[in-house]
């Protein structure tokens, strides 16, 4: 997502519908992992309905006045309608990024939740019955407080639909006297995945006042540290915890055992 196109939802949008569905998932800053329709998408009142027009595409679910909310000075869907409706709709990745995002705490304050699983829920109960209602109370379930980005989040589903234990996540690790906490441990097993991503290297939110150069040399550090205190250690990159296939070869490789996928829904 840009400030372009933010900017081009907000002027089109300036006497319109309230932007819904991706078009609002772009104004709460809710991550994708496979892009947004070129459409502004909206929803409606339910009293109103309306019909799509060209560039614009009006979802016929309808909204309640109580989903609606203001961001950046434009109504807009509520981050928890949002949640939802994608939920429902989104592929399975995209989906629990969005969901983990909305609910994530970050231990160091320094990007603050948006909503919680509980007015998740309310929400979600409040839309019943609705097209895609199963899918979206699962990922609900499955979201997480503790991812630490999309790459995380989408590989935690490929985990699940791999059939491989479930991790604990941000598990603490002291490493020079410093607590460093992990993306994945598997505590029976006694290791670690690390879902490596660009945004600590390069987001100046993430980074703080370390240089990019400064950051690899820590993380070197920190793996370093926790290689020593576990069985088996491995990373990888986005293209690799995005694929199901991919990651689970690392996986096997790690040395994991797999059954049923524990991520189901009709």
């Amino acid at each position: 997502m840009t400030e372009r196109t933010v900017a081009r939802v907000v002027r089109r949008f300036a006497r319109g519908m309230p932007p819904a569905n991706g078009s609002a998932a772009v104004l709460w800053g809710l991550p994708t992992l496979a892009g947004w329709p070129p459409e502004v998408q909206s929803l409606p009142e339910r009293t109103r309905g309306g019909r799509s027009t060209p560039g614009i595409r009006k979802h016929a679910l309808g909204l309640d006045t109580r989903d609606i909310a203001v961001v950046n000075g434009l109504l807009v869907t509520s981050v928890e309608r949002t949640v939802v409706d994608l939920a429902a709709t989104l592929d399975l990745k995209s989906a629990v990024a969005m969901a983990d995002r909305s609910i994530a705490v970050d231990r160091r304050g320094r990007i603050l939740p948006l909503t919680t699983r509980a007015r998740l829920l309310e929400t979600w109960e409040g839309l019943l019955p609705f097209r895609g209602s199963v899918r979206a109370r699962a990922v609900i379930d499955f979201s997480s407080t503790l991812s630490g980005s999309p790459n995380v989040s989408g590989s935690r589903v490929n985990v699940a639909l791999n059939g491989f234990p479930e991790p604990v996540l941000q598990h603490p690790f002291v490493v020079e006297g410093k607590t460093v906490f992990t993306d994945f441990y598997w505590i029976d097993e006694n290791s670690v995945g690390e879902a490596d991503g660009k945004g600590k290297y390069f987001d100046p939110v993430l980074r703080g006042d370390r240089t990019t150069a400064e950051v690899f040399c820590d993380e070197k550090r920190r793996d370093g540290g926790v290689r020593h205190q576990v069985h088996a250690f491995t990373r990888w990159d986005f293209p690799v915890g995005m694929s199901q296939s991919r990651l689970r070869t690392r996986l096997l490789q790690l040395g994991l055992p797999f059954g049923r996928p524990r991520l189901q829904f009709r």
